[in-house]
């Protein structure tokens, strides 16, 4: 009964895996992926819990603060089904709600040349010590694979996806019946590859790169 029960719970979790499981990013309970940022030198890590055939809960720990994010799958791929809030900086803390998600974060069936978007519509707000503003953003993001390279970094070298995304906010600010436009673009290139996900990423003068992987 007991090789019984430990063959089902082994199925079970191989078929919620199967459903969740992406070739560039890889779904895996008990995975640990380091990571290194510069120029601050800071170090964080991703780890997968709570999988289920519907979605995966997605733990991201720095020295001093972690934090979950929630993701769903289906046939057309994976999804932040939150909008990830920025930490607080420069006295402001952004508490925003998730009113509307759209499309996917990471989609099913990757190649060169796969172009897909999603997107977030939030509304919160973003405190100030003498100052409370109310916030409306519309985030979009448009994403394609522009090609396939060889590339090293600290934890080896990879053949990696190269994906260039664009991140468009448009929204407002508003206090005391003054509104103030919240309207800019990031755009990141990232490398992501087979069987062990995102190796490397760069963003407004930020490069974050894998350091290590312990299946």
């Amino acid at each position: 009964m007991r090789q019984l029960l430990g063959a089902s719970i082994l199925v079970l979790a191989s078929s919620a895996w199967a459903q969740c499981n992406h070739p560039f990013f890889p779904v895996r309970e008990g995975w640990v992926w380091s990571y290194r940022s510069s120029p601050d030198n800071s170090t964080h890590t991703a780890r997968i819990i709570k999988v289920s055939d519907k979605g995966f809960v997605q733990r991201i720990a720095f020295k001093d603060f972690s934090f979950d994010i929630r993701w769903a799958c289906d046939a057309k791929g994976l999804t932040q089904l939150e909008y990830l809030q920025p930490p607080g900086n420069q006295g402001i803390q952004m508490n925003l709600k998730t009113r509307k998600v759209s499309g996917v974060v990471i989609p099913q069936g990757m190649r060169v040349g796969t172009a897909w978007s999603y997107g977030y519509e939030v509304a919160g707000e973003a405190k100030q010590p003498n100052m409370t503003l109310q916030v409306e953003q519309t985030m979009s993001v448009v994403s394609k694979v522009v090609g396939q390279e060889s590339l090293g970094v600290p934890a080896g070298r990879f053949s990696a996806y190269k994906v260039e995304s664009t991140l468009t906010i448009r929204g407002s600010m508003k206090s005391a019946g003054q509104s103030m436009p919240m309207n800019f673009e990031v755009k990141t290139t990232s490398w992501y590859a087979q069987g062990v996900g995102l190796v490397k990423t760069q963003s407004e003068g930020v490069t974050v790169e894998l350091l290590s992987l312990k299946r």
